[in-house]
């Protein structure tokens, strides 16, 4: 599977249509992958595919690094209990509807993990 998370705490609920400038909050690593600037969904090398086997791959391509991975343009999310978070996913051609051009099926989203940690510990060491 492969798939990843664009922003972590976008300012709209069912938008229509990706607007950066309603993300609060970026995905360690966006900076460098350009997910800010770049085209919604465009993976730029970003994905980081566990293969159903987190206990042989880190969770994270890069380790935690919050003064290097975030600045004002790609700020870290922070939340409050209580807090209701949109995340917003590009579906990567994982969909129900088909493939155009006769490609056949789309392969289905079945999952996206979410770690959640205390304070400054890092999940994916």
């Amino acid at each position: 599977a492969h798939s990843w998370i664009v922003c972590t705490d976008y300012l709209e609920n069912n938008g229509w249509y990706w607007d950066s400038t309603l993300c609060r909050g970026w995905p360690r690593g966006a900076k460098n992958y350009n997910l800010h600037d770049g085209p919604f969904g465009t993976q730029n090398s970003y994905t980081w595919r566990l293969d159903n086997l987190p206990e042989e791959r880190g969770l994270c391509r890069t380790r935690r690094n919050d003064n290097g991975q975030y600045n004002a343009t790609v700020p870290m999310a922070a939340y409050y209990l209580g807090q209701k978070v949109v995340l917003t996913h590009p579906t990567n051609n994982h969909v129900a509807a088909p493939r155009p051009c006769g490609w056949g099926p789309t392969g289905p989203d079945t999952e996206n993990l979410m770690f959640v940690v205390d304070g400054d510990e890092d999940p994916c060491c």
